[in-house]
This record gives structure tokens, sequence and C-alpha cells, in this order.
């Protein structure tokens, strides 16, 4: 018996399989002959060179010739066990017609009677893992199908007493969180191996993530992934799948987007669609709307749609996005974009946001808005209240609304109407010259010095210099306000140096004509 074990586990052919039973049927059977210690233990290895035998009968069944040697060897190792498992299964996968369903499930039998009688150093549960992760990758819908009768498919799902079948009704084995590993396992090798959104890889592998059927976020994110390849193709970016999963800027793809559909800023609902299923600035939607709705903005300025870009720049003011100051910036201070309120509001909101360095510019884009919207509001209410139409701001009309709603009672309405209209009156006559010194104005800081004159007319402290001189000025003759306020003021008249200040203001007031 020795000499018989000995001599089969020495041959390291893979064809002998039938010799070594018949060797195996020489030898005498348990019971025979003197019962000894060591009769004992040859007839305990000849049983387990029964078991051995049995399991390299199957393995040849399959396809999978091994030498005896080698079971006898790799029984106690979970390692190996696993490797010739994988083995199996995958050699069963690649045959050439396919294998059918019956095939596959005698297969899976096969390998628990390997485990049971031989491979005792692995689980049962890791025999049904690698059968089912075999049938995932296998690149057959059909034998996906059947994997997903081996896993349970929902955190739900009941855990029903181990088999295959019963009265015709399969019997989940591979938990819950072991099947979101091999169907993303398989989905992601199907992913990539795939060209584009049409390739028969991205089917299997949308195939693969539908087996779970409450779509954990890991399954949803994979999902969203192919669902984002194909709205990549829709706005005319070429690239490989693989390359979408290992962009490590998503935001970059939306780039590409814009660069290669140039109008695209218009399609605002599908561009934050897409940056939503690529996972744009991972899990902060706020942030990642507010990075898309800024490229967004900067494209439509680019089209000089000054329409697009303030509809997104009031949305990113609405939500309070800091990053967005600058797209801010540059809308308030675009010349071609007549509503001088909104683009004050949007120097407002970029002063608000804007690093340190970047105020003292904003500053002075603000302060000459600012005295651009005073210089159109006093010209309106110039031909407003002469009687001419002419264009103005939606800004200019609502400020001249207010005003006049804002007048205290029907008597002290009128008297405003009055003397606006004559004090509008007097500086009428000085228009046609007024237009002529503007248009020769070479200066583009001459708003902020006319604002400064502007000041003591606005009933600002004109500061100590304005209150110090003498009221010596009987040699001269008089200059005051107009005589129907003198009974109001006690002292209506000025001095020579207030009077030269009054003059240069009165001349600063005609420039705005």
């Amino acid at each position: 018996m020795a000499i018989a074990l000995e001599c089969i586990y020495t041959c390291e052919r893979n064809d002998q399989l039938s010799l070594c039973y018949d060797i195996l049927e020489c030898l005498p059977e348990r019971g025979y002959g003197d019962k000894t210690e060591a009769t004992t233990k040859l007839h305990d290895m000849v049983d387990q060179l029964e078991q051995i035998l049995s399991v390299s009968e199957l393995l040849e069944k399959h396809g999978l010739e091994k030498p005896i040697s080698f079971v006898k060897n790799t029984q106690s190792s979970s390692e190996e066990a696993r490797k010739l498992m994988v083995r199996l299964t995958r050699h069963t996968g690649r045959k050439q017609p396919p294998v059918s369903e019956s095939h596959w499930r005698t297969l899976l039998q096969d390998m628990l009677t390997m485990q049971q009688n031989v491979y005792t150093c692995l689980d049962s549960d890791a025999c049904y893992e690698i059968f089912t992760e075999s049938l995932l990758c296998s690149s057959r819908l059909e034998n996906i199908h059947l994997a997903g009768q081996m896993m349970h498919c929902s955190a739900c799902s009941e855990n029903p007493p181990g088999g295959i079948a019963h009265k015709g009704k399969p019997h989940y084995r591979v938990s819950y969180e072991k099947s979101i590993d091999l169907v993303l396992a398989a989905s992601r090798e199907y992913f990539n191996s795939s060209t584009n959104l049409t390739d028969s890889c991205m089917d299997l592998a949308r195939c693969c993530l539908q087996l779970i059927t409450d779509r954990p976020p890991a399954i949803q994110e994979e999902l969203d992934l192919i669902q984002a390849v194909g709205c990549l193709e829709e706005f005319g970016v070429k690239i490989l799948p693989l390359q979408v999963r290992l962009c490590p800027d998503r935001i970059s793809l939306i780039k590409e987007c814009i660069s290669q559909s140039p109008t695209c800023y218009k399609q605002s609902t599908k561009l934050l669609g897409l940056a939503e299923l690529l996972r744009v600035a991972g899990e902060d939607p706020e942030e990642r709307r507010g990075q898309v709705l800024v490229l967004l903005v900067e494209q439509a300025l680019r089209f000089h749609d000054y329409k697009a870009a303030n509809m997104h720049c009031q949305e990113l003011m609405a939500t309070g996005y800091p990053k967005s100051w600058d797209v801010c910036s540059q809308l308030g201070q675009s010349e071609g974009y007549q509503d001088l309120g909104t683009r004050q509001e949007l120097m407002a909101f970029a002063l608000t946001h804007c690093p340190p360095s970047s105020i003292e510019l904003l500053l002075a884009a603000s302060s000459s808005l600012q005295t651009e919207i005073l210089y159109q509001r006093v010209n309106f209410q110039i031909h407003h209240e002469g009687g001419e139409n002419i264009s103005a701001s939606p800004l200019t009309s609502k400020a001249v609304q207010e005003d006049e709603v804002g007048v205290p009672g029907s008597n002290s309405a009128d008297l405003l109407r009055w003397t606006t209209a004559t004090t509008m009156k007097v500086l009428s006559n000085t228009t046609t010259t007024t237009k002529a010194v503007l248009q020769a104005v070479s200066d583009g800081q001459w708003w902020k010095k006319s604002l400064t004159y502007l000041r003591p007319l606005q009933g600002q402290k004109c500061g100590g210099a304005c209150q110090i001189g003498t009221t010596a000025n009987e040699d001269l003759e008089k200059q005051g306000c107009h005589p129907f306020y003198e009974s109001v003021i006690s002292n209506p008249f000025v001095t020579e140096s207030e009077g030269r200040i009054g003059e240069r203001s009165f001349e600063n007031v005609s420039l705005f004509v």
C-alpha cells in the first residue's frame, strides 16, 4: 500500500488518472488482514487518495487537467485553492461555444464537492463568490443574469438556506455587501475596457450595475459615470471612458464641453446635470453649481450675451458664492451692458467678496459707475422737466419716480416742480455749449473731479474754508441766492472768496446738462 501511494504521488503527468484508479482498486480494503496502527494509517491515506482522485477527475471533467501530486500539495493552502477555483471558473467562461446555464450550475456543485472533500481550507462562501464573479466577468448577458440569482440584490432581501435551487426557486448565497463589491469590480472592468458609449462592454457594465436594485451611492455613481460619457459625446468631446474615470479635476471636462461647443453656455441645465453626473467638486452641490455657473458667465461675456451673463450672476449672488466676484465685476464693468443699476449691484457684490488686493481697483470702477449713474439722472431730469422725450435707463426712471413719490403733500409738490422747472430752464440755456465741451473732453477721469465739485451743491458741509472770510464786500457787487429764498436765509450773500467757489460749482453743474 505504501509503495502504491508513493508511485501515484510521484507521477507528475496529468494524463494518468485512469491508471491511478486501477492501482487504487488493487489495494486491500479496510478490515482485511490484521488491524494494526500502521495498517490503519495506511488505510486512512488510501481514503484520502480516493478523495484526491475524485477532485482530479472533476478538474479533468471541466477541461482543467492537473497531476495528482498538485492536488495533494495544495489541499491545505487556501491561496492555492482559491487560485484553482478561479482558474476553473474562468476556463469555463472562455469556452466556445458558451456553456449553458445547466453546465454552470453543475460546475458550482462540483466546486462545492471539491471544497468539502479536499479543499476544506477554503470557505464555501468563497466558492459562491468566485463562481458569481466569474459569471459577472464572462462577457455574456445571460451569465450576468444568472449571477444575479446567486446574490442578495438589495439590503432588505432575506437570506434563505443554502443551495442553488429548491423546487425551482433560486437561493442566494453571496452577501449584500460582497455582492456590491463584485458588481462594482465587474462593471469597472467593462467600463475601462470600452472605447465609447456604444461599445458592447458598456452595455455589460450597465447590466451588472442594474442587478443591485436599491441603487446605493457607489452603484449610482457608476451609472451616472456611464451616462456622463454619453453627455460628453453630445457636446463633441471625444474621450475614452477610462480617461473620464481617471480625470483628477472633473471641472476640466465641463471646460472642454464649452470649448468644443461654444454656444452651449445657453444649455445651463444640461451642463449642470453633466457636472452632477461627473461628481464635480465631490459631494458639495453648492460648490459644483458655483463652478459651472462661473464658466457659463465667462463664456456668455465672450459672446457679449449680457442677458445670459446677468441671469447666472444673479443666481450666483443669490446663493452667495464668493468665488464669483471676478465674473460679477467683469459684467459690472462691461460698458456694453446698459443696465447701470444692475451693474452697480454686481460691483457691490464684487467689492464684498474680492480679495484685499483688488479692492482699490474695484472701488475706482464702482465710483466711476456711480458718477455715470448720477450724470444720467441729472441729464434725464433736465430733459424730462423740459418736455423732451429721451430714452433713459430703468434705474434713472425708477429713481425719478421714487423722488416724486417721496414729496410730502400736493402743494409742496407743485412748489418743487415750479422751482425745478425754473432752475432747469436757466441751466438748459447752456446745453448746446456743454455738449460741445463734453465731446472735447479727453480725460476719462473727469467724472471724479466733477463729483468733487458737485458735493457742496448736494447739501454737504464745505468745511472750515467755506466758513472763514469777511462779509465786508460793500465795494463789490453782491452775489447771493434767488430773491425768493432771501426771507428764509439769515445771510443770503457770499463773500468774494465764496463767490468764486460758487461760480466754479455753477460752471460744473452746467457741465452735467
